[in-house]
């Protein structure tokens, strides 16, 4: 690993762990907040951040299931808190700029329910750039399209079974109505990019998400 573990805190106070990846290779580089998928912290994420971290980006995977039991299927998807994920996102954010690493921009990626904090990063937080990987609530998102003036790239399976094709079909079209959104449809399974990998998705997904945030270098 390239990293370590570190505790942070909410703007309540409330202390929630974090893995930070430093960049490799730059004195300093944008910030990047990893989103979790529902299976929470575990060393595949430690992976994906000095994955990241190697190409130049301070990296962090924050426990956004902080104040959560693990339930069904000893995952996070029937007891995880939305808008935990979401604030806990936001105040990793202000985290990373104030990091001396950082050169003050800040994308959000994520994977899965991960996938909804990148949607949201550049809806309503303030990130300067953001990438979903088959983002399990996106079709739930689309009315804050037009809210979104940075730009965004949407990794989508092609077949997501968390949801129908008639709504991967919905969010198609609806970000086609903004020009800062990239949709990207893979002919993979979800978590192509992560829990279930097909290298091909994998390798292109990744090389497009790091050419849009080595913009913000």
């Amino acid at each position: 690993m390239n990293g370590k573990m570190i505790e942070l805190k909410d703007s309540k106070g409330n202390a929630y762990q974090t893995y930070l990846s430093h960049p490799k290779g730059a004195a300093r580089g944008p910030g990047v907040v990893i989103g979790l998928d529902i299976h929470g912290m575990r060393p595949l994420y430690q992976e994906i951040a000095d994955l990241f971290a190697a190409q130049g980006y301070l990296a962090a995977v924050p426990d956004y299931f902080w104040d959560v039991e693990r339930g069904e299927g000893n995952s996070f998807r029937t007891t995880m808190k939305f808008p935990t994920l979401v604030g806990v996102t936001k105040d990793t954010m202000a985290h990373l700029k104030s990091m001396p690493d950082c050169n003050g921009k800040v994308a959000v990626t994520g994977f899965c329910v991960g996938g909804n904090t990148a949607f949201i990063g550049v809806s309503r937080l303030g990130a300067d750039a953001a990438a979903g990987y088959y983002a399990t609530r996106a079709h739930t998102l689309l009315d804050e399209v037009p809210n979104i003036t940075r730009p965004l790239i949407l990794h989508i399976a092609e077949h997501d079974h968390t949801y129908p094709d008639e709504e991967r079909d919905r969010i198609i079209a609806a970000v086609k109505k903004n020009p800062l959104i990239t949709a990207h449809v893979y002919k993979a399974p979800h978590g192509f990019a992560s829990s279930s990998v097909d290298k091909d998705a994998q390798e292109l997904s990744h090389k497009r998400t790091f050419e849009l945030f080595d913009t913000l270098k």
